[in-house]
């Protein structure tokens, strides 16, 4: 993030145009973060600051080769003196407040983030975590350090390459750059189709927007002679960040072909910037822009954290005064940062050999910290018995979950696939879906077992069990081929009995509930002469209607597990928090807010009954009763999440099973 440095000696001169661009890429980024109305591309500005990187980083390294003055050593130094000391007292304050504030399992997320961003790989471990499962960004106070990763990785690799190729003409090394800023640029487009969590995290698919600034910093380019042209190029960058801040939302596809935007806005503002007087560089060299530029690090650092922690402690977001308060907070400790941590290890007072050891034993005290948070399993002692009793069941997921759930289609094909029920009985029947039906697998289980049956389960995240069938933003055709094979296993072992279970409301209206009701999902008919549907939920029921009549043709018995309400916040969290400070609130989904979630749903799953004459499991109107949908039972809850049942709940079903295997 924003800790390129323009160094007192070197091929460059101070420009405080460019530091005052930092202020025009964090000031964005932080009110996107505190959902400031109008900035919902604010999340751009990091990709200015990888551009303002590119440029500093390689002016600088490229200028002290050319000297003959550059040092590896050296260059370190100035990396550890300039990222270091902000850095770790931010981890350090958020792990002490983490272990007052955070539940144990957050406790424990907190820690596996802060030991890898001590080890500079956090995106690898933000980018592994993205996931069905992954709790919301809100959760992970130190979520924003996938930046910095992302620029060390960069600082690893880069200087080596111009250092072995300094003494080749600069084109040469132009070349270098160009070619690995388009490859990387192709790899994005790629990636951000086929595996976007990958192109947002990993260093590789944002390669190219550090190399734009590189490009500019070998001085190839020739510099614009008219003030005209400056203006225009200037205002032009400065058009195209405005069009990415103001335009973009959570949902543009990002980074890819959208993040040229605000890239080429930034290259294009720092190429301006060589020509003198024109009205955007004036603007951006003055007092207030460069102030915000020159704590824009520890800005970036501070802000993100006290956004999770409020939100986390208040169980809400922040009102719009909490949120004026909650920004100036951040500014004032960003510039606390800036004036007393960072500043003291910039000059040369402290020794080279002194700011190493203090920075391996800044690592050092933090990955110790880390581990013993581990050791003693987030600290859960904290809390009353009662309370971690409730929390405690945000761990009571399927137990079987990562022996069984997410096979492949070749696993399936390959018999690679786990047996529920009774152990001894040939298997039957199929329990097909996703993780909604690996979430309901103990109630099958336990039901199938009490009747003497057993039967296969094949289940991944985010794939219905509808045949040929597909979803936006997701790998294509990966559901059809998996339910292809559930189908061709049906076939192949004779099963009599297939149980389709999931998440039917996400399909059916496109979108997730809660904390992730800005997914949207669209489906995808694969087959080629499909007719077109006026809306999704037009399209749901056809396709529904295809795979339940197929099996059905097929001679089997179909039964449709209805859904499950959908609280829409973490259960075991929120119902935890609330016992810690008394709430009272009753927390229970009204059937009518049941109903309005699953209404075309029950529709849909009705007429199945009435045309087919296939058996609905009415899980949602067992847990809804009583009028209000049931969250907890003896002090437990009956999710792990915010729409996932806990091993409980699943067994508070199972009843509904047994005439499923009469």
């Amino acid at each position: 993030m924003p800790h390129a440095q323009v160094p007192e000696k070197g091929s460059i001169r101070y420009r405080p145009d460019i530091d005052g661009l930092r202020a025009l890429a964090v000031v964005p980024v932080v009110l996107y973060h505190f959902g400031i109305r109008g900035f919902g591309g604010g999340f751009v500005g990091v990709d200015v600051f990888f551009v303002i990187s590119g440029f500093l980083i390689t002016a600088l390294i490229h200028g002290e080769m050319r000297a003959g003055e550059f040092s590896v050593l050296r260059f370190y130094e100035r990396r550890v003196r300039r990222i270091f000391p902000a850095l770790f007292a931010m981890i350090l304050a958020a792990l002490a407040v983490g272990t007052v504030l955070l539940f144990p399992r957050d406790l424990l997320r907190l820690a596996e983030s802060a030991a890898a961003a001590t080890a500079f790989g956090s995106n690898f471990d933000f980018w592994q975590q993205a996931g069905y499962f992954d709790v919301a960004a809100g959760l992970k106070p130190l979520l924003h350090t996938w930046s910095l990763a992302v620029e060390e990785q960069f600082y690893l690799v880069f200087p080596a390459l111009l250092y072995l190729l300094h003494s080749r003409s600069r084109r040469v090394l132009l070349g270098l750059v160009a070619a690995l800023g388009v490859v990387s640029f192709a790899a994005s487009l790629w990636a951000v189709a086929a595996h976007p969590s990958a192109a947002f995290y990993l260093a590789p698919y944002r390669t190219w927007e550090l190399m734009l600034g590189a490009a500019l910093a070998l001085g190839e380019v020739p510099a614009l002679k008219s003030r005209a042209a400056n203006e225009a190029v200037g205002l032009g960058g400065l058009a195209a960040i405005a069009w990415a801040v103001f335009g973009f939302t959570a949902d543009t596809r990002f980074p890819g072909a959208n993040a040229l935007f605000p890239c080429l806005g930034a290259a294009a503002l720092i190429y301006a910037g060589q020509g003198e007087g024109y009205v955007v560089k004036r603007v951006l060299s003055s007092a207030p822009f460069v102030g915000v530029g020159l704590i824009s690090y520890s800005l970036y650092l501070w802000h993100w954290p006290v956004h999770v922690f409020f939100d986390y402690a208040a169980g809400r977001g922040a009102t719009l005064v909490e949120t004026v308060l909650l920004i100036a907070l951040s500014g004032a400790l960003g510039f606390v940062s800036w004036r007393y941590v960072e500043r003291p290890f910039r000059g040369t007072r402290i020794p080279r050999r002194t700011i190493f050891r203090l920075a391996g034993a800044a690592m050092a005290a933090t990955l110790l910290l880390c581990g013993a948070l581990f050791a003693l399993h987030g600290l859960p002692q904290r809390f009353a018995p009662e309370i971690r009793k409730i929390f405690a069941e945000a761990d009571d997921a399927e137990p079987r979950r990562s022996e069984c759930f997410n096979r492949k289609p070749a696993d399936v094909a390959a018999g690679r696939i786990c047996t529920i029920g009774a152990a001894k009985a040939q298997p039957s029947f199929l329990l097909w879906g996703d993780s909604h039906a690996d979430a309901m697998l103990p109630a099958v289980d336990a039901a199938a077992g009490r009747a003497g049956r057993s039967g296969y389960f094949v289940a991944h995240g985010r794939c219905p069990p509808i045949l040929e069938l597909s979803l936006t933003d997701e790998p294509t055709e990966r559901c059809a081929k998996l339910n292809a094979e559930a189908l061709a296993l049906i076939k192949r072992k004779k099963l009599d009995t297939v149980i389709l279970d999931a998440r039917w409301a996400y399909y059916d209206q496109g979108r997730g509930f809660g904390p992730d009701g800005v997914e949207v999902r669209h489906l995808i008919d694969l087959v080629p002469s499909a007719a077109s549907d006026p809306d999704q939920h037009a399209a749901f029921l056809r396709l529904l209607d295809r795979t339940v009549s197929t099996l059905v043709s097929m001679g089997v018995k179909v039964v449709l597990v209805a859904p499950v309400p959908e609280p829409g916040f973490d259960v075991p969290e929120t119902l935890a928090r609330d016992a810690l400070h008394g709430v009272k609130t009753d927390r229970r989904l009204t059937i009518q807010q049941f109903l309005e979630r699953n209404s075309f749903v029950l529709r849909d799953l009705r007429f199945m009954k009435q045309r087919y004459g296939v058996t609905v499991v009415r899980t949602g109107a067992a847990m809804c009763a009583g009028g209000r949908c049931e969250l907890m039972r003896d002090g437990r809850p009956l999710y792990v999440d915010h729409h996932h049942l806990s091993v409980i709940g699943a067994l508070a079903l199972s009843d509904l099973f047994d005439p499923v295997f009469k």
